[in-house]
């Protein structure tokens, strides 16, 4: 690419940025209405999830771990306060070409470091190539000197106390040793509270930007899924199996969860065995039965759709189990709506198991929701008490059951539920995925 090519191209980016707003993830209605809730006066988020979710913040300084604490989204209970991002200055670019919908920054920066000279040199100085990038840099330069911070400790803290000047306060932090920090800075007026299921309270109903990630991340998996098995035959090792549906989760620009995204394996030790080299190590036979059940994520919003498949041929015994599984999976949704229990749900499936001979011993019944995490609840106690379904929830709801002698017949699909009906994230049909066949 030549040097205009090049200045061209840039300028055509931040033009673009001019006319594109930031988009919103948090659902701030909901969110204001936990913290009124809880008796809350702010939210402060510094996790990787809450953080993205609050502000959209996610650069690599951030994703990559770099420093155990590197940004911070503080929201205010008051509607009229503005919400404040704390941020690096050696992230001050990335919010230039990637703005969060937070427009009041805390910048925080060493001056000995040298990115922190080097913005000196470029922005204050005029030294270097004046590129695209310079003149919006500057400006947001300018209009964060002020307020500087020499740390993000520092920094937290003064958003907190800019959000919450006076008085004895009620302040939620995802991480408890952040809040503890800031207490120690600003006093025994501020109160600290775990925050973490508050949070996830608040990100349990979905935003369309949000549902525009986890369609995105699902049709990612449904192209993994088919990729997995077509690599699944006989004579071959679970391992080519296992590589495929890596491969194309990254090719398409998402990420598998843990070690090899897909859960469980193949064969009668199909629905319990987790070591994935053992698992990977199995060379595939005719009528091994294989669980696709398979977990990614897309721009930090995951996947989770689950198939099951057969080598060449499903036995009788298979067919049948799988027929029930899909049978009850499809009873449940059929009654899944904004204001019913989850429990009254799994009581559905429960029965129609039971009625085809299924054991109940043998067979999970799960339901979550799917977000930010892939096993999302408002609170730990939803795990086995259930919890009452909501408009504009994403939710899966697992049958797994486990035959000693097939292995494990597994169905599940992400589902956005909304008053008119349900909309189904994964587009792959429900049958036996057949595969090797010539």
């Amino acid at each position: 690419m030549n040097k205009r090519v090049s200045e061209e191209s840039e300028a055509a980016f931040m033009e673009h940025l001019k006319v594109t707003p930031p988009v919103q993830l948090i659902n701030m209605p909901r969110a204001y209405a936990v913290m009124q809730e809880q008796g809350l006066e702010a939210m402060v988020a510094t996790t990787h999830k809450n953080l993205y979710y609050s502000s959209g913040h996610l650069p690599d300084s951030v994703y990559g771990d770099f420093q155990d604490l590197n940004s911070a989204a503080v929201l205010p209970a008051n509607p009229k306060v503005e919400p404040t991002l704390v941020a690096s200055d050696y992230d001050l670019a990335f919010l230039v070409t990637h703005p969060s919908w937070i427009k009041r920054l805390q910048m925080f920066g060493a001056k000995e470091r040298s990115s922190a000279t080097f913005l000196l040199e470029v922005l204050s100085k005029g030294i270097g190539i004046e590129t695209a990038l310079r003149e919006p840099l500057r400006a947001s330069y300018a209009a964060t000197r002020a307020t500087l911070e020499p740390d993000v400790n520092a920094a937290v803290a003064r958003a907190v106390h800019d959000s919450v000047p006076s008085g004895q306060v009620r302040v939620a932090f995802d991480d408890l040793r952040v809040g503890y920090e800031v207490r120690r800075r600003l006093g025994d007026r501020i109160h600290v509270i775990d925050g973490l299921h508050h949070f996830r309270k608040a990100r349990m109903v979905k935003t369309e930007p949000e549902l525009a990630l986890l369609r995105k991340a699902a049709a990612i998996n449904d192209i993994a899924v088919h990729e997995a098995a077509a690599a699944a035959s006989r004579g071959r090792p679970m391992l080519d199996m296992v590589n495929a549906y890596r491969m194309a989760m990254v090719r398409l620009g998402g990420t598998y969860l843990g070690r090899r995204g897909m859960m469980f394996g193949a064969g009668p030790d199909g629905g319990f065995v987790l070591d994935n080299d053992y698992a990977e190590a199995k060379i595939l036979s005719k009528g091994d039965v294989v669980v696709f059940d398979c977990c990614g994520k897309y721009e930090l919003y995951h996947c989770d759709t689950a198939r099951t498949g057969v080598v060449e041929e499903p036995s009788a015994r298979m067919s049948r189990l799988h027929e029930a599984v899909r049978e009850a999976l499809a009873a449940a949704e059929a009654k899944l709506r904004p204001g019913i229990n989850t429990e009254e749900l799994k009581a559905i499936a429960a029965d129609i198991l039971s009625r085809n001979g299924l054991s109940l011993e043998l067979t999970t019944l799960a339901w979550h929701n799917v977000g930010l995490d892939i096993v999302e609840y408002a609170h730990p106690s939803e795990r086995t008490k259930g919890w009452v379904v909501e408009a504009d929830m994403v939710m899966n709801f697992e049958i797994f059951h486990r035959d000693p002698d097939v292995g494990g017949v597994h169905l599940e699909d992400s589902v956005h539920v909304t008053s008119a009906g349900l909309n189904y994230l994964s587009a792959l049909p429900r049958e036996v995925i057949v595969t090797g066949r010539a």
